[in-house]
């Protein structure tokens, strides 16, 4: 099948779920995880517990040095025209996405990367007619749209080409399959807007007046401008009709209730198997969700609700949602 890359910012309760659930699924040839040391260390000595043995790890902070000379310090540090709730550290980890194919071995021409808190449960099929495609996740009549509208600009100015555009959801989705010879010829086409050598600078620059941007939708987009026949998704209302997304560090409704239905509330170490939060799943909801997204940033109890998203203003298991009701 294909290989997936995650970059992971630490091991959380349910990262176990995620990568059984990607194995079960999918039956990729490997996960590649992407991550820093201490947690590559715990994570190796939990997948070993876990009997999940097609992992392969590396690490973050040096991830591009052996190439560029540049560790996760030295790139981030250029970073300063990002906005807020955009740190430097959360567009380093859209810099890994779209450089991963300079620095993992081995990768297909064809590989898939997965945000880690997103958990496939009645999922989409990784393959049509023998083609490559991604899930459409995200409605787009919610969400911050200053900053949407920021991307949009970043699209036009740098790529020069039309935002791709669906009626019901944004290129948001997630996950992605990315082609290798479509990342190349994006990457080139940033340093020619740029004039700069090295891809990493020029987005770096791209992004003084957005602040951020989003790795998805201009990949979508570039692909969708160059060679669309390569971009093949399912519609949101296949499958993002249903997915949810919310906070839970592992103090949330979800996570909660998910200890009292394993009858194991006060268990400290507490990584879920991908069968019992499915078994969970099926006792808490009709016809079961496509996928859950675990959101684990406190940024995201701090949004103004307006501008939350549809899938999360749609779960039961939105803190936020609940108190407001």
């Amino acid at each position: 099948m294909f290989s997936f890359v995650i970059p992971l910012l630490k091991v959380n309760w349910n990262t176990r779920a995620v990568l059984e659930g990607i194995n079960q699924k999918y039956a990729p040839t490997d996960i590649c995880i992407i991550s820093v040391g201490d947690q590559i260390a715990c994570l190796k000595s939990l997948s070993e517990q876990w009997g999940i043995d097609n992992l392969r790890f590396y690490d973050e902070d040096q991830f591009f040095f052996e190439k560029y000379q540049l560790s996760k310090e030295d790139i981030c540090t250029k970073i300063s025209k990002n906005r807020p709730n955009y740190s430097s550290g959360w567009i380093y980890q859209q810099i890994l996405k779209l450089g991963s194919n300079e620095v993992i071995e081995g990768l297909a021409d064809w590989f898939l990367v997965w945000d880690s808190d997103l958990l496939p449960l009645d999922s989409w099929p990784l393959l049509e007619n023998n083609v490559p495609k991604f899930a459409l996740l995200q409605d787009k009549s919610a969400g911050n749209q200053e900053i949407i509208a920021g991307w949009d600009q970043w699209i036009r100015n740098v790529l020069g080409v039309v935002p791709v555009e669906n009626d019901k959801s944004s290129f948001i989705s997630h996950h992605m399959f990315f082609k290798q010879e479509h990342l190349e010829s994006l990457k080139k086409r940033i340093c020619e807007a740029c004039n700069q050598q090295n891809w990493m600078d020029a987005l770096i620059e791209s992004i003084e007046d957005s602040g951020t941007m989003s790795e998805y939708w201009i990949y979508s987009s570039w692909v969708h401008a160059k060679n669309p026949n390569d971009l093949n998704f399912y519609p949101y209302d296949q499958y993002g009709s249903t997915t949810e997304r919310f906070f839970d560090d592992g103090t949330g409704l979800f996570s909660s209730k998910l200890r009292l239905f394993l009858q194991n509330p006060e268990e400290e170490s507490f990584y879920p198997t991908y069968q019992e939060i499915l078994d969970f799943a099926k006792s808490e909801y009709k016809k079961v969700p496509s996928s859950l997204s675990f959101e684990n940033n406190p940024r995201h109890l701090k949004k103004p609700l307006e501008t939350i998203h549809v899938e999360e203003k749609r779960s039961k298991w939105n803190m936020r949602m609940v108190q407001a009701d």
